[in-house]
């Protein structure tokens, strides 16, 4: 038995989410994700608490990536004035696809609506590179990808467990 859940993003967490893969194919964008959270409120939920589904498989169905943006950042001192600040960097599209090619083990933080016009969907999906090493205290690379779709589908194959807080 499979779950299939439609245009439910809302009704997913993705606090604790993790891309296998992203990738894009002639039917649209395809994800592969671990550790997503069903909300209770989501149509494929028996469990009626949030639980962590098994392997999810997300498909854009024609989906594309908009743009890539590598989010900037700033520094404050303890008297809030300015120490550091970098802006937000748009990816070119050859710099996009090789970032795409690398999302493995990134952390899918969060997809947010942008609009719906036309039966068009456009989605924010928010991306952590995690950090090299335990102790690193450098600041994390996060990138915003802008996708656009006309359907979100996302397929599961069993529950794991709740999610414990």
């Amino acid at each position: 038995m499979s779950f299939r859940s439609v245009n439910e993003i809302e009704k997913f967490s993705f606090e604790d989410c993790v891309v296998r893969t992203i990738s894009q194919e002639e039917t649209g964008l395809r994800l592969e994700l671990e550790a997503l959270i069903v909300r209770p409120d989501n149509s494929q939920n028996t469990n009626y608490t949030e639980s962590y589904a098994g392997p999810t498989t997300v498909h854009l169905q024609n989906g594309r990536v908009l743009r890539v943006v590598k989010e900037g950042y700033r520094y404050l001192d303890a008297d809030d004035n300015p120490v550091e600040e970098v802006a937000d960097q748009e990816l070119s599209r050859q710099e996009a696809e090789v970032f795409l090619k690398a999302c493995q083990e990134y952390y899918l933080f969060c997809m947010e609506r942008v609009k719906e016009e036309d039966g068009v969907f456009t989605y924010a999906v928010g991306i952590e590179v995690p950090a090299q090493e335990v102790y690193d205290t450098t600041p994390t690379d996060t990138y915003r990808l802008e996708v656009c779709f006309t359907r979100a589908e996302f397929v599961w194959q069993l529950y794991l467990n709740r999610v414990q807080r």
